[in-house]
């Protein structure tokens, strides 16, 4: 493999096509024909192999355009941070990708004080992890179900999970339950298919009742407190008012991780941004321990 061959503006139309997701709209941002970018893509194929396939009108990466991403992210970024330096400019912005919940109630307290730019992705776990691998972001924050060979991850915080139950109800007077003591009573869960849904169902052998199905721990909160139902959140979700959060002591404990990409490049503002939030992280992972 020829590795004098390769040209920047191939790294930067691959990419393109694989952000906006067609050659359409990649050309458009590139300020190029259609025909121009498929040209600069075909011929990266040539030398790195086949990058991509269809499935409908939905482009899926192969495991080399996969590698290929990562390439073009590593070889265009330290071209940019180049540039930008010798300009006077900011080398490089974080991106970092974590759901929406860890951002309001986790995240956003590890990024006090923080002052220099920042890019923030609200993805679930599945997309934080991807992006991450690909480059797309530099660190994400996300519970990690399994090790993952292409990660390095640093658990920050470890909660348990709570029942929200009604002040009035008599489930609030104790300080622990079990998932049984929900057995039959009316729930407010995820859609089918989500994890903590599946990992309810098991604790309570299939007896679930569900009240209300919705999506995000803030709407599943608030419903409880409308009276809907009960609910099954992880402990650093705030408690809404006239509810009590109830631990439930048998169910699997979250452990939430700081992940990035093994092997990547060391790039200075992302450092910085992840010594950040690693301190304030640790700095309030008793607080959150004591509240599980």
């Amino acid at each position: 493999m020829d590795t004098s061959q390769v040209r920047l503006d191939w790294l930067r139309a691959f990419l393109a096509v694989v952000e906006t997701g067609g050659f359409t709209a990649a050309a458009a941002r590139l300020h190029l024909s259609q025909p121009a970018l498929h040209t600069q893509v075909k011929q990266l194929a040539g030398w790195a192999g086949p990058l991509y396939r269809f499935e409908g009108r939905a482009l899926r990466l192969t495991p080399r355009g996969q590698e290929v991403e990562v390439l073009a992210r590593e070889v265009l970024g330290a071209v940019d941070r180049f540039a930008a330096r010798a300009a006077g400019k900011v080398a490089t912005v974080p991106v970092v990708s974590a759901g929406r919940a860890l951002q309001l109630y986790v995240l956003a307290r590890a990024l006090r004080g923080w002052s220099g730019p920042l890019s923030l992705r609200t993805e679930d776990r599945p997309a934080t992890v991807e992006a991450v691998r690909s480059g797309r972001a530099h660190l994400g924050l996300t519970s990690l179900l399994e090790a993952d060979p292409e990660l390095d991850g640093t658990r920050v915080l470890e909660v348990g999970q709570v029942a929200i139950v009604p002040e009035h109800d008599p489930l609030a007077q104790r300080r622990h339950i079990r998932a049984r003591a929900l057995a039959g009573r009316p729930l407010i869960l995820p859609p089918p298919g989500r994890t903590h849904r599946a990992t309810l169902a098991a604790a309570l052998g299939g007896d679930l009742h569900v009240a209300v199905e919705v999506d995000g721990w803030e709407l599943m909160t608030h419903y409880a407190s409308l009276g809907l139902g009960l609910t099954v959140v992880n402990a650093y979700i705030p408690t809404p008012p006239g509810t009590v959060a109830v631990p439930v002591v048998d169910l699997p404990r979250l452990q939430v991780h700081l992940i990035k990409r093994k092997h990547a490049p060391v790039i200075a503002e992302v450092a910085a941004l992840e010594a950040h939030v690693r301190k304030h992280l640790a700095q309030g992972t008793g607080s959150a321990r004591a509240r599980a």
